[in-house]
């Protein structure tokens, strides 16, 4: 069986929907050797030289495009692909290449479209309104035409644009939830090399926040995230903290220069983009996480499944989906979006009680295991399997 995922942008592009992506590839693979798995996305000129490659059992092609505007591109040569497949597995939203799909499926209807439905993206000025004319325009239509549409929550789904158009999908909307790789991300002690390289200091609680700091990621929160520490820092003076961000990007620096405006330059470090190897590493100097995203282009939080995985209380924002990886009072709390004065109560809150702060510890490692394993059989082979024998 040829089985083609369909993405916009795939690592070593940073961001929620790549990685998710290459987690739920990978995680097939080793779960039926038989699978001739590709993913497709566009080349944004990253990877020169480096267009098709095999990589961890599957493979990987990266083609010019016709167009691109930011992550939308109409990809060249995906014709083809399309007619060599069994299953395109497309993952929404692509615009673009979104209205391709459609035209494809139409004139090549043997090949079977699944749709992931990640998220609802969010933009003003003409972005805004391109997402709205290829939602308007392709949205409904795919998921008429689809065999089986999946997404990580049911949650995010019935509050998403797709869910709103109330069309008559029931008998083919899956969840199909994200997972962790609760081997890679594990409580460990901290490493004092890592320590000693940020400047951190060991008696200092750490805050930590993980996430693009770049425009298409504008969404993650991080001036709510340094104004709840300037609020901190401000009304709770005996409250000694400090805060790690990870992340890159051409926000950046407006960020850093908000920290130092705020007070913050000795308690807040940016540590640039870090390796998939590193990555581990940095979770386990935190004593607590925190993912203060803004609005609905936050969907899930695979963050938080790190974090979980590595024995970290979480403070996520109430959002649809994102809410249903924490269990509040158990493994963390939720946080009112934007809000950075509660976001500051709640650091506080949980600080300044370190018996709760174990607790929940040890409750966030028990529910990644428990519900977000890589080790749990996936879900997308039985999908699969079904729709061949159609």
């Amino acid at each position: 069986m040829r089985i083609v995922h369909l993405v916009c942008t795939f690592p070593p592009y940073r961001g929620g929907m790549g990685s998710s992506v290459q987690q739920m590839v990978g995680e097939l693979v080793a779960s039926n050797q038989a699978y001739q798995v590709a993913v497709v996305c566009p080349d944004y000129g990253q990877c020169q030289n480096n267009t098709n490659q095999q990589w961890a059992g599957y493979q990987i092609i990266r083609l010019a495009s016709w167009l691109s505007v930011g992550n939308a591109a109409i990809l060249k040569g995906l014709s083809q692909i399309w007619r060599s497949a069994d299953i395109v597995h497309l993952h929404y939203p692509f615009y673009g290449t979104d209205g391709l799909v459609w035209w494809l499926k139409k004139k090549y209807p043997k090949t079977k479209l699944i749709i992931h439905y990640h998220m609802d993206p969010q933009a003003g000025g003409w972005r805004g309104w391109f997402f709205k004319f290829f939602r308007k325009l392709f949205l409904a239509r795919l998921l008429k035409q689809a065999e089986a549409i999946t997404c990580a929550s049911l949650d995010y789904w019935q509050s998403s644009a797709a869910g709103r158009l109330k069309l008559k999908l029931a008998d083919k909307l899956l969840a199909v939830p994200f997972r962790v790789d609760t081997e890679r991300f594990q409580p460990r002690p901290k490493d004092q090399q890592l320590v000693d390289k940020l400047s951190l200091n060991n008696q200092r609680p750490t805050i930590l926040m993980v996430g693009g700091l770049d425009k298409a990621h504008y969404f993650k929160g991080v001036d709510v995230f340094l104004k709840s520490l300037a609020s901190l820092k401000q009304v709770n003076s005996k409250l000694d903290f400090q805060a790690v961000i990870v992340g890159d990007g051409d926000l950046k620096k407006g960020y850093q220069a908000m920290a130092e405006r705020l007070g913050l330059a000795d308690r807040v470090r940016f540590t640039g983009a870090v390796s998939s190897q590193q990555l581990p590493a940095m979770y386990n100097l935190a004593d607590l996480f925190v993912l203060p995203s803004i609005n609905r282009c936050e969907a899930f939080g695979i963050v938080l499944l790190e974090a979980m995985a590595s024995g970290l209380p979480c403070l996520a924002a109430n959002l649809p989906g994102v809410r249903q990886v924490i269990a509040p009072g158990v493994n963390g709390q939720l946080i009112k979006p934007a809000d950075w004065i509660d976001l500051a109560e709640k650091i506080a809150s949980l600080l300044s009680d370190q018996s709760q702060l174990r607790a929940m510890a040890i409750a966030s490692r028990q529910r990644a295991e428990q519900n977000f394993s890589l080790g749990r059989p996936s879900e997308l082979n039985d999908i699969y399997q079904r729709l061949v024998a159609l």
